[in-house]
């Protein structure tokens, strides 16, 4: 159960850090911004954008290293970590942040807020359930 819970949430938050990689892009957000109602000059939505796709690099590579290591998650316990720590500052901070700020939304950008700190607990309950799986797990004794 343990190896599972892990590897799912592993594969599930690839898929995600792909999905999003793909939607916020440089090229759709520049079309989107000014729906949204986002009041940006020219300058100001370039620079967006290139950090935008700066953003969006990152966490494509991040998803495939996730979907890559949910193959033996045991294995990738660091990578796990990390992926927790970003979503908790660059998700859930962040987007508190921005809302206390007045950039965006205020409502959007603490419901997303609390679905990167969903992400994050479920990721910290499924490496600690995979700790346990792995000290539960007795070595096998060598036949002399």
């Amino acid at each position: 159960m343990g190896m599972r819970y892990l590897s799912g949430w592993m594969y599930g938050v690839g898929v995600l850090y792909l999905a999003m990689a793909l939607v916020f892009n440089p090229l759709l957000l520049s079309y989107a911004i000014p729906i949204i109602g986002l009041g940006l000059d020219p300058g100001g939505q370039r620079v967006l954008m290139d950090g935008v796709l700066f953003i969006s690099a990152i966490v494509a590579v991040l998803g495939v290293f996730l979907l890559r290591g949910a193959r033996k998650p045991h294995l990738n316990r660091e990578l796990v970590k990390l992926v927790i720590w970003v979503e908790l500052i660059a998700g859930l901070v962040l987007n508190l942040y921005l809302a206390l700020r007045g950039y965006g939304h205020p409502l959007a950008l603490v419901a997303f807020a609390l679905l990167h700190g969903a992400i994050a607990a479920i990721g910290l309950h499924a490496l600690a359930t995979c700790r346990r799986h792995l000290t539960a797990v007795k070595p096998l004794r060598r036949a002399s």
